[in-house]
């Protein structure tokens, strides 16, 4: 009975920080204000495709015309291939975008993306 009962404790307990793992990491809502979207034009200034999250890397002049620079995140590059045939080249730095994201909670220039409007094409990526 007690090799069993540790057996059992030991499945538990690796399920316990497993999900807690997964869920720390996909927690969007723990990190952005879901409630809110925010449109901004801007220019990319770097692409980055990687992995576990793709980023955008884009400058905006803010109401005053200062340059502000963001940062908006959002899936992995399989998951943008597979979905909205995007790939590495998709964005380039110097190119004109307008990017609504969810905004970060903290009021920094960072979000997560919803939809990307470049001259060629629309991509919408997320919808909540």
């Amino acid at each position: 009975m007690g090799r069993k009962l540790i057996g059992i404790t030991a499945l538990f307990l690796g399920l316990q920080v497993t999900a807690g793992i997964a869920l720390a990491h996909h927690g969007s809502r723990a990190y952005y204000n879901m409630d809110k979207q925010v449109t901004l034009t801007g220019t990319v200034t770097n692409f980055e495709w990687q992995n576990p999250h793709v980023y955008i890397l884009f400058d905006v002049n803010d109401s005053q015309g200062r340059e502000v620079h963001w940062g908006a995140e959002t899936y992995s590059p399989s998951v943008l291939e597979r979905n909205n045939g995007w790939n590495r080249s998709t964005l380039k730095p110097g190119q004109p975008i307008t990017i609504t994201i969810w905004p970060a909670k903290t009021g920094a220039p960072r979000g997560y993306i919803s939809k990307v409007v470049t001259a060629e094409k629309t991509y919408v990526l997320a919808t909540h």
